[in-house]
């Protein structure tokens, strides 16, 4: 069974990932680089499925203590 993964959603927080690449003018993920750390968060499976939205980049980058696992 393969598990369906919804690309207009963030893998982390499972929100709308705002991604807009297909447009013609671009998106707001071309110009906010995402942290390797943070994509290292991300369980094999989801990773390269969907993008992080900016809200968890912005926090990572802010807190990365905010994405750790207790």
């Amino acid at each position: 069974m393969t598990e369906q993964t919804n690309q207009a959603a963030c893998p982390l927080c499972l929100q709308t990932n705002g991604c807009d690449v297909a447009a013609k003018q671009g998106c707001w993920c071309n110009d906010l680089p995402v942290p390797q750390e943070l994509l290292n968060l991300l369980p094999e499976a989801l990773k390269n499925k969907s993008c992080i939205c900016r809200q968890c980049i912005v926090s990572f980058n802010e807190n990365p203590s905010l994405f750790l696992k207790k």
